[in-house]
């Protein structure tokens, strides 16, 4: 697409696929790619793509400074996590890594200043919560009010750290999607002396599909998350391939596929990951747009969500379906 005559969202994108913006088309891209908590990650794309030398010298000079300073908080998160998984692998415990940590753990070590994060996701089952929670206490850990829920543990935190360590049951997202884990979900990872798992590649699209779209809402609000579909094109450039079908076999019901189906238009579409398999249908194909019409003009966003609450009413009925 070409950049001088997009949004800046639409030019966003086209610089993470190697489309520079007119050079006062760059205020607006950096806006977006901030909401959006994707600067290193552009960053990290023009270096890699050989095009910084394009783009203008205070543009570069801010991307530069954020991905310098994001680099040095992962490297202290990255430093947390093997201290909590070795300690969790002391008492016999080895967890499931999700979402940006796993992407922490096992990104090249130059690479390591594109993701920025929140906090460390690490994922325990029933039979040793109770070894896991004893021995993150025992590393100083303290339990913050109210942040338990019906997937997670809590969050945990010490004032040292730059980030909380949130302790989950099992993933974000629909329970029933949860409740039983899939097999061949995970696949264990060395790393010296730490040992964790790590999801499989389609239940890793799964987790990351059913967070973004179902537990976060995404798709009924219309916003996009970049970062997660930037999460998905890591996955897959970190080898192996993905079984699409696998992904459409796990969220299959009505809502779910909806879901899905978007967040795949918005994978090839934003991200640039081609998807194997059928075209997506009309609705899904509607939703999509709509969220690059809301992404890119702020009156369809103050006037989308009462006539989508209504359409999805709608759907519903027709389908005699109930809420995920």
């Amino acid at each position: 697409m070409p950049a001088s005559g997009a949004c800046a969202f639409e030019a966003l994108i086209a610089a993470f696929h190697g489309t520079l913006p007119p050079d006062d088309g760059w205020g607006g891209v950096i806006e977006v790619a901030n909401r959006h908590l994707v600067a290193p990650a552009l960053f990290t794309s023009l270096r890699e793509g050989g095009l910084l030398q394009h783009v203008p010298e205070e543009a570069r000079s801010y991307l530069a400074f954020l991905h310098e300073r994001n680099e040095e908080r992962n490297r202290s998160l990255h430093a947390q996590a093997t201290e909590c998984i070795e300690a969790l692998n002391e008492a016999g415990v080895e967890p499931l890594l999700i979402k940006g940590t796993a992407l922490l753990m096992l990104l090249d070590a130059k690479r390591l200043g594109c993701r920025m994060m929140s906090d460390l996701d690490m994922l325990v089952t029933e039979a040793d919560r109770a070894a896991a929670l004893a021995r993150i206490g025992r590393l100083g850990y303290a339990a913050l009010e109210d942040a338990a829920g019906p997937h997670a543990l809590g969050k945990f935190f010490r004032p040292k750290d730059a980030a909380a360590l949130d302790l989950h049951m099992r993933p974000p997202g629909p329970q029933r999607l949860f409740a039983d884990e899939a097999p061949g979900a995970r696949r264990e990872v060395r790393q010296g002396r730490l040992r964790f798992f790590v999801p499989s590649n389609e239940e890793w699209i799964v987790q990351l599909i059913a967070h973004d779209m179902i537990r976060d809402r995404r798709l009924f609000s219309g916003i996009v998350d970049l970062r997660r579909l930037l999460d998905c094109r890591e996955v897959s450039a970190m080898g192996g391939t993905v079984d699409w079908d696998a992904v459409r076999r796990r969220l299959a019901s009505p809502m779910l596929a909806l879901a899905r189906e978007v967040f795949f238009l918005n994978l090839e579409r934003f991200a640039g990951v081609p998807v194997n398999g059928r075209k997506a249908g009309v609705l899904a194909r509607l939703f999509h747009r709509r969220q690059l019409a809301i992404e890119c003009n702020p009156a369809v966003r103050r006037l989308d969500g009462r006539v989508i609450a209504t359409l999805l009413a709608i759907w519903r009925g027709t389908r005699g379906m109930i809420r995920q």
